[in-house]
């Protein structure tokens, strides 16, 4: 019978088991399917003059099907043109080439001016006031219809957002005269909050950093900053948390560019100062522009020799992991190894051990029979060794036996695999000893550029702040030397308001990793489904943190890849792509699934992979339910052919670009090649049964 205290403490204990349990529950089902997406339904692009077709410029007018929607055709006809303004029409932003990744609310200043310029020749200057896009798309059982010239990117023509009830149009957004730039405002506010997204800079982010993969060939695994704003974004089941991180994270480097521009003008100021008494001295002066490039190019060594290092440091911490599981594998084999050899042996280990059979050896006289000498123990072992009992004779280890037999193989077998692991082992701890000597070499290089560059700063010791004897001089250098005691106080200040930051920012990371940890048992086996379906190899994603972020790191075989040169192209582009899929697989809710937009790189694939690429594109939009707007290279036949067979119409819409635009002389030579390779991918569509 319990007392009442004990009765108390259970009925608290369980109280608190079930508020911890409901609190994990809460985190992960706050985070799977947190986002409603968009679901595109109808593209027209009207006087886009690059669309031509037998001379005159064709509206394309696109019905967007749910599953996979391919745009196929040869190089030059426009395919990422087409692509990049659909996202154009959703985001008004069109990303520049070869250009970091920005956090959502410096994308729109930074890529401003390209968008601006991008269309000024895909649309020729007389139908540019007339050039627009209509965009329809399904979010949250709304629909959104938007009207965006091409050429007034903050603005829109015409916004409709509405339901249907049956046959009635309900409109749930009424216009009162607003203009067109209050038009876009409203638009964006609105399809922020459909999604859930704090605001629509995040709508922004998401969108062309990681719904898209286009010619840019912009990593998330392979870009620090990619990869942590996606993990702030997707793995907080706190909105305003995410939101929280990317400001810390760019008030934090907007604080370091700030001191380290400061720490330069302090160093220049000092080096003015220097000159000046060179001058009166006669002395030769330095070259401040020479000085001025060391700086910048120590500066930029230092960064990159600390992401290295950080990098080999990751790759240690794994090959040291796979080194554990290995050693485990082995003790375990070790154990089973004893385990067999020790059923194999068993019966003549009985005889071995009998108390009789021990005292005859040790006596040398047989306790049954009286008979002494040291034949008496010859012959004991003699019948042992044989396989047989001294006293009956009877067989106590048949070799023909089937069961020992099969435990002979067993036993061989295991061996065999503990002489395989043995020799992965040896291999993997030469492995260890390489990464710890390159670890060790990259804190050398990296220190050694540090402290050049501290000295650089530093300046050289033989320099004082004394007087030349010029008055005018003089003057100079107290100015400069006032200069140069604003400058470094100032940087110290930036350096400080920095280091105040990072408490708040760790105790954020750290919660980010704790959501991403709860949220890891269905978002790390989407992506190893699906990366495995195109590479063939096992892989894993860990969070990995660093001083400055935290980033998702590549395992291949239990080995960190934390550089994109350590994979091959279409290894790298395509576990990439799998990587996006799985995030919005994850995030996208039931009823709203992710439309993955990606302009194929189909130019890096091996012909062994196509199909494998095909099936992983087919399992994203036909096992997970999503949505794929892509665009592919006829020449990537095979990748086409698979996907359609997996697809079937009913999953997939096939179009032709040159149903809307003419092929040039060079193109017209390999039509007939075109036509039958459309003619093949129209077949494979039609042979699955849906």
């Amino acid at each position: 019978m319990q007392s009442k205290i004990d009765l108390a403490f259970d009925l608290h204990f369980s109280m608190v088991t079930f508020t911890i349990f409901n609190h994990y529950i809460i985190v992960y089902y706050s985070m799977q399917g947190k986002y409603n997406f968009i679901t595109l339904n109808k593209i027209i692009l009207r006087n886009f003059s690059l669309y031509k077709k037998n001379g005159k410029v064709y509206e394309v007018n696109e019905d967007i099907n749910e599953g996979v929607y391919c745009l196929a055709g040869a190089n030059g006809l426009g395919k990422t043109t087409f692509l990049n303004s659909v996202n154009y029409g959703l985001t008004g932003i069109v990303l520049e080439p070869n250009k970091e990744v920005y956090s959502p609310s410096e994308i729109v200043t930074a890529n401003k001016r390209y968008t601006e310029r991008y269309f000024i020749g895909r649309i020729v200057k007389k139908d540019e006031e007339r050039a627009e896009i209509e965009i329809l798309f399904k979010i949250n059982e709304k629909y959104f219809r938007i009207i965006r010239s091409f050429f007034e990117r903050d603005e829109l023509r015409l916004l409709e957002i509405f339901s249907n009830n049956g046959n009635k149009k309900i409109s749930h957004f009424k216009s009162k005269s607003e203009s067109p730039r209050q038009l876009n405002v409203q638009f964006q506010e609105s399809l922020a909050k459909e999604i859930g997204f704090v605001n629509f800079d995040y709508f922004i982010f998401y969108q062309l950093y990681v719904l898209t993969f286009d010619e840019n060939r912009r990593m998330i695994f392979w870009d620090d900053r990619a990869s942590s704003q996606a993990l702030a974004i997707a793995f907080n089941s706190d909105p305003n948390d995410a939101d929280k991180i990317l400001e810390l994270t760019r008030r934090m480097e907007k604080h370091e560019s700030k001191g380290r521009n400061l720490r330069w003008q302090a160093t220049q100021s000092k080096k003015k100062i220097e000159e000046l008494r060179v001058k009166t001295k006669g002395k030769k002066i330095s070259d401040i522009d020479k000085l001025e490039n060391e700086y910048n190019k120590l500066n930029k060594e230092v960064e990159k020799l600390e992401k290295i290092h950080n990098n080999i440091e990751i790759e240690c911490d794994s090959i040291l992991k796979k080194q554990s599981y290995l050693n485990s594998d082995l003790m375990q084999l070790r154990i089973e190894h004893t385990r067999l050899f020790s059923k194999y042996s068993k019966p003549r280990s009985k005889l071995l051990e009998n108390t009789n059979v021990q005292l005859s050896i040790k006596k040398k006289e047989c306790c049954l029979c009286g008979s002494e000498g040291s034949q008496v123990v010859e012959n004991i072992e003699k019948s042992i060794h044989r396989d047989k009992c001294p006293l009956c004779n009877t067989s106590i280890n048949e070799s023909n036996s089937s069961e020992l037999n099969k435990l002979l193989k067993l036993i061989q077998k295991n061996d065999e695999k503990i002489s395989t692991k043995n020799a992965e082992l040896d291999d993997l701890i030469l492995e260890v000893e390489g990464k710890k000597i390159e670890l060790d070499k990259s804190e050398i290089e990296w220190n050694k550029t540090r402290k050049k560059l501290e000295e650089l700063i530093e300046e050289n010791p033989d320099i004082s702040f004394k007087g030349t004897g010029n008055k005018s001089v003089d003057t100079l250098i107290d100015q400069y030397k006032n200069q140069f005691e604003l400058a470094d106080r100032e940087a110290k200040e930036e350096y400080s308001k920095r280091d105040k930051l990072k408490p708040e920012y760790d105790k954020l990371l750290k919660k980010t990793e704790y959501s991403y940890k709860e949220a890891e048992t269905i978002f790390v086996p989407t992506f190893k489904k699906l990366a495995k379906s195109f590479i063939g190899l096992d892989l894993n994603i860990q969070p990995k943190r660093t001083d400055k972020t935290i980033k998702l790191v590549l395992e291949l075989q239990n080995l960190a890849r934390t550089e994109s040169f350590q994979l091959s192209e279409s290894q790298r582009f395509f576990l990439d792509i799998a990587l996006r899929m799985s995030l919005s697989i994850f995030l996208s809710s039931k009823s709203d699934p992710a439309m993955l937009m990606i302009d194929t790189p189909e130019g890096s694939l091996d012909i062994a992979y196509e199909s494998r690429v095909g099936n992983m594109f087919a399992e994203y939009a036909v096992y997970y339910k999503q949505n794929l707007f892509m665009t592919a290279n006829i020449n990537a036949s095979q990748l086409l052919i698979s996907l359609a067979e997996k697809c079937g119409k009913n999953k997939m819409k096939f179009r032709r670009m040159l149903d809307w635009t003419d092929l040039s002389e060079i193109q017209k030579e390999g039509e007939n090649l075109f036509k039958k390779v459309y003619s093949n991918i129209e077949t494979a569509l039609n042979k699955r049964k849906n």
